[in-house]
């Protein structure tokens, strides 16, 4: 069981914690190159064009993170003022129309994939495959697409209380009440 909820748990929030690797591999990546640089007079060239595709692939992979944690841009002050069901409405049409533009975009940027990989364009220094490079960005609208359609489904079901309520990224809050309860355990162990 504790399996099957890990895997959930890592498919649910894949493109956080792939966006969290890549982020860490491009900052060894672009350190490396500070480094050889400045402390050995050697570039290592290629560190860049990694690094830089990598930062293609994080940018879009947290297109769909921020809507899976509802982090996504938008102006909330003239929803919070409607009454729950005008709001629950208005933040469902948005998602849809977010949805709508998902859907539209795949189709442009797989145009500019195939284009790449018809011309067979490659990075100038490790000539790795530009449709390589790109095909990430069409996946990744796909796949805010699937967070899109469940998170309307989720506003759908969600009482007025907690519609819309998105999860902070570190919840002080939590955080507090488990050292509250941590120190109290510690006193209460110590007696």
């Amino acid at each position: 069981m504790k399996n099957e909820s890990l895997a959930k748990k890592l498919l649910n929030h894949f493109e956080v914690y792939a966006g969290a690797g890549i982020f860490i591999i491009m900052t060894i990546l672009l350190f490396v190159q500070v480094v050889t640089r400045y402390c050995f007079g050697h570039a290592v060239t290629w560190a860049e064009e990694v690094a830089t595709i990598l930062f293609v692939w994080m940018v879009y992979l947290g297109v769909a993170a921020a809507v899976l944690s509802r982090k996504h841009l938008k102006i909330d002050a003239f929803v919070e003022m409607l009454p729950f069901k005008a709001k629950k409405t208005l933040l469902i049409i948005s998602n849809v129309i977010f949805l709508a533009f998902s859907l539209y975009i795949i189709f442009p940027m797989m145009s500019l994939v195939n284009n790449y990989a018809a011309k067979s364009a490659a990075s100038p220094i490790l000539k790795i495959p530009k449709a390589l490079s790109y095909v990430v960005m069409p996946l990744c609208f796909l796949l805010t697409a699937i967070r899109l359609v469940q998170e309307i489904i989720r506003l759908s079901k969600e009482k007025e209380k907690e519609l819309g309520v998105s999860k902070p990224i570190i919840d002080i809050a939590a955080l507090e009440k488990e050292a509250e309860e941590l120190a109290r355990q510690k006193k209460g162990g110590n007696k």
